[in-house]
């Protein structure tokens, strides 16, 4: 069925309506995943780029659907894309939801989804980093986190090659390049923005280390049940890339919630999360080597923060989440500097 014909949209009023269960209710059976029919959908929190819907079963069981928002960050991955990228995860011992099953049928829902196992756990970053309840030994969550990133970075580049194609010469190279493209994509210039790349080209144009990354490993995109990790969300930005931009994001200001101290992801100190790395690489990272990395961080959350305000600003989507993420980019600029000490 062509993309402009008139099917069905799921969005948050559309979804949950019978006729729209029902069909979906048909795909689960044929694809094999259930045979049990779909009784309510509900729209999760988070995901802030895509869409996440927990598909409730006759049988009492759970399903996620995982989908597009109704517009996109120009980085992100497609549905299908992002599917294979979970199943290579899941098939080399990462802690991800299992896939079940990939949809392209626009007459199903109105736009390409895929299945994931229901995993149970607490996402929100703003409870992870002060709730001792959720997180009551911070140092042992960190050091398993190190160790979950350590097992995506060990994924075999033979296993990556047959989804993601040959490796680029330079991991960084390729990814300063995005980012200055993006920049330039935009209609107001970031001067401070294109300093900081210019700089990081300079310090990090040759590393040409590259693995199989999680793109966006950071507090927030994991889920955490009983203190422990239960599942590593959100693979949209993954691919080949340098090991060192996966460890900055993670360590990076930006996403510590206002835990400046706890410089692994807001939750636990950072010597904790690197031993835990070290301990499933056998590679030891100093927080010096991260400072850099961390800049870098700091100027990709700057420009996903600028078009998700454009998001917004544009009318593809309106939310004030995305509307206040543009507010966020001259603090995040300025601690991009102070990181690589630009006066």
């Amino acid at each position: 069925m062509p993309p402009e014909a008139n099917v069905e949209r799921l969005d948050a009023a559309a979804f949950p309506e019978r006729e729209a269960c029902e069909r979906l209710s048909h795909w689960l059976a044929a694809q094999g995943v259930t045979d049990s029919p779909v009784r309510h959908a509900s729209r999760l929190s988070g995901g802030a780029v895509q869409e996440n819907w927990r598909l409730q079963l006759d049988s009492g069981d759970s399903l996620v659907l995982r989908t597009d928002a109704d517009a996109a960050i120009p980085t992100s991955c497609t549905r299908n894309e992002e599917y294979l990228r979970y199943q290579l995860a899941f098939r080399h011992g990462a802690r991800v939801a299992q896939p079940y099953a990939f949809c392209e049928d626009l007459s199903v829902i109105g736009k390409p989804f895929f299945i994931l196992q229901f995993v149970r756990g607490v996402t929100a970053g703003h409870v992870l980093v002060k709730d001792d309840k959720c997180v009551p030994d911070r140092a042992s969550l960190v050091k398993e986190l190190g160790k979950h990133l350590g097992v995506i970075h060990s994924t075999p580049h033979d296993a990556v090659r047959t989804v993601l194609g040959n490796p680029p010469e330079s991991a960084v190279r390729q990814a300063i390049h995005h980012l200055r493209l993006q920049l330039d994509a935009l209609r107001s210039p970031n001067p401070a923005l294109d300093l900081c790349l210019r700089e990081l080209e300079i310090r990090l144009g040759n590393g040409e280390q590259v693995t199989f990354t999680h793109g966006d490993y950071r507090t927030g995109n994991y889920m955490v049940d009983e203190g422990k990790v239960s599942a590593i969300l959100d693979w949209e930005f993954s691919g080949w890339g340098n090991p060192l931009e996966d460890l900055g994001w993670f360590t990076a200001p930006c996403w510590r919630f206002g835990r400046r101290e706890s410089s692994a992801g807001g939750i636990g100190p950072i010597e904790s999360f690197l031993e835990g790395y070290r301990e499933s690489t056998g590679i030891e990272v100093k927080p010096a080597q991260l400072r850099d990395w961390q800049a870098l961080a700091q100027v990709k959350w700057a420009v996903i923060a600028l078009h998700q305000e454009g998001r917004h600003a544009s009318g593809a989507q309106r939310s004030l989440e995305l509307a206040l993420s543009g507010r966020v980019v001259a603090g995040v600029a300025l601690e991009a500097m102070n990181l690589l000490e630009i006066r």
